[in-house]
């Protein structure tokens, strides 16, 4: 299986790991020609696809499917125009993109569906987060304490209505992955628990999660829902929080995560990338759900300057070309643009192992030797 995958930062480094992990040529493409999943494809083709470069048409073109693999408008248009006109195979639904790209459509579905949420302002009670409503995960998040606050910046901001207001809740955080058409039906994956830094990005995910079964099902049973609600063709990404009281939706993404999707094949054995190349390609799942039951960690990590520090994800962004690492220091998977000819780097190390305790062991093993 050929795949084209467009866009080489946060999701693209996803979807090149997950290629190669399940056997995959892949191809990607970007107009950055030090992108940083550049090097870690099996073939790099720079160009510009809004441009419609001859290169890129060609790329596509060779490719079983094609994926996008970032959030530009004018990138996910022009790959959409490109796979209709020339007959390709999209793993992409541009229609349940455009849901989820918006908060405030997303969170109108949600609200009308009866599906728990966070209220908004004026409803509920501060602190409240404030949330652009085209971005996507922490992007752009403030955080006011007060109802007086928020107020004040509805009153200082002209675009305004850009924005949404939602009563800030306490508590861990879990996503979960759905993958499907309303012809082959809709599948839910393991569940993962998103940790954050303080500036709200996530900088570790462990699956599975300590939660009961009974959430388990809920959870599953909110993310088919929404993919029904959406009429989803392809992948889709459910955040909730657990407040407590309930598990409440924070947000869907329709497209192919970051950092997620590893530490679910880690834990499960289950290749999201797989699965949506079958439905994409073949119309229908191939494979038999599996779930290996091993405890999973993926998180990042920053030196510069000689200090190490644990961060958010979009510290990735700036990452210099990837490479794939075995046992780079003591982490059964690393992605990084270490080098020994360079004291700073920024990577991601994956562990994974059969008990919690185990886990914990390698982990604490691997800080040592980065030095925390």
């Amino acid at each position: 299986m050929k795949i084209a995958i467009v866009g080489g930062k946060l999701q693209g480094t996803e979807a090149v790991y997950l290629a190669s992990a399940c056997g995959f040529e892949s191809i990607l493409i970007d107009a950055n020609p030090n992108v940083p999943a550049g090097a870690m494809a099996d073939r790099f083709v720079c160009g510009d696809i809004v441009k419609r470069e001859e290169q890129v048409i060609n790329a596509l073109k060779e490719a079983d499917f094609v994926l996008p693999a970032n959030e530009n408008d004018q990138v996910l248009e022009a790959v959409c125009a490109i796979c209709e006109e020339e007959g390709l195979k999209l793993a992409f639904d541009m229609d349940a993109y455009r849901i989820s790209q918006s908060k405030i459509r997303s969170d109108k579905l949600i609200h009308e569906a009866g599906i728990p949420a966070p209220q908004y302002h004026p409803h509920g009670k501060a602190p409240y987060v404030i949330k652009p409503s085209g971005e996507s995960g922490s992007a752009g998040v403030r955080y006011a304490a007060t109802a007086e606050e928020a107020e004040r910046f509805l009153t200082e901001n002209e675009d305004s209505d850009n924005w949404i207001i939602q009563e800030y809740l306490e508590g861990p955080s879990y996503s979960i992955e759905v993958i499907g058409t309303p012809q082959a039906g809709y599948r839910t994956y393991t569940i993962t628990q998103i940790h954050m830094d303080d500036v709200y990005d996530c900088c570790k995910v462990t699956a599975p999660c300590d939660i009961t079964d009974s959430q388990k099902a809920e959870f599953a049973q909110i993310g088919k829902e929404l993919a029904e609600l959406v009429n989803l063709h392809g992948i889709m990404d459910v955040e909730v929080i657990d407040d407590g009281e309930a598990l409440k939706v924070l947000e869907i993404d329709a497209r192919i995560p970051s950092q997620t999707p590893i530490a679910v094949l880690y834990s499960s054995g289950m290749n999201l990338l797989s699965e949506l190349a079958d439905v994409t390609v073949y119309g229908d799942f191939q494979s038999v759900q599996q779930d290996e039951g091993r405890f999973s960690v993926y998180e990042h990590y920053r030196r510069e300057d000689g200090q190490v520090v644990q961060e958010g994800e979009h510290m990735m962004s700036a990452a210099r070309p990837l490479s794939i690492w075995a046992d780079l220091f003591g982490s059964k998977v690393a992605i990084s643009d270490y080098s020994e000819n360079t004291a700073d780097f920024r990577g991601i190390f994956v562990n994974w192992a059969d008990s919690l305790e185990e886990l914990e062991e390698i982990r604490c093993h691997v800080r040592t030797e980065l030095g925390l």
